[in-house]
């Protein structure tokens, strides 16, 4: 699995050179697309495990635009661009609660009594949830001290599933602090 996992998010050259140049790579993390890693980290994943499925629904149900769920004050990729989309003068894209604060979300899901999933309530409290252990995670040292209060298992998926990554991240002292949260395979 994490062979496969890793193809997912192998960066090619020109996507290296893309990250290298763009906003999106922090320029803390810049060195690891000059080739010093053996292995590469992208947001190729969020687009083969999420992205490219929400097209391919598109395409398969034949609507002409994607409707998303993402708010601007997620922070992040989020918080770029506006609630269209456009492809030349065709809309493809519509993101309906981007202008929605988390004020105003709140305001919602009490007045019209929303039951969320329960990683939102006490005693975990997330803010929000994606892939679990997502290293693009805004939050991510602060979910893996939830996960391993409380859901040490799901914790130790995460250390190995990315521990290069975040062998590398906690290296860079960049997301995640604290080495004493690393597991090894005798953890388990």
């Amino acid at each position: 699995m994490l062979k496969r996992l890793f193809s997912i998010i192998s960066a090619s050259e020109r996507e290296r050179e893309s990250c290298i140049s763009s906003k999106v790579c922090p320029s803390k993390l810049k060195y690891q697309f000059k080739g010093s890693l053996d292995f590469n980290v992208s947001d190729l994943c969020c687009h083969k495990l999420k992205k490219d499925n929400a097209l391919k629904w598109q395409e398969e149900n034949n609507k002409s635009i994607v409707l998303t769920g993402i708010r601007a004050e997620e922070g992040g990729m989020r918080n770029q661009g506006g609630c269209t989309v456009f492809d030349g003068d065709k809309l493809i894209k519509f993101h309906p609660l981007k202008v929605v604060d988390e004020e105003f979300e709140q305001l919602f899901i009490e007045k019209y009594n929303i039951k969320l999933c329960k990683l939102y309530y006490p005693p975990y409290n997330f803010k929000r949830t994606g892939c679990k252990g997502c290293p693009f995670a805004l939050d991510l040292n602060n979910q893996l001290e939830i996960m391993k209060e409380y859901l040490p298992n799901e914790k130790k998926q995460c250390e190995l599933i990315w521990k290069p990554v975040y062998t590398e991240y906690r290296k860079l002292d960049y997301r995640l602090k604290d080495n004493e949260n690393q597991i090894s395979m005798f953890d388990l």
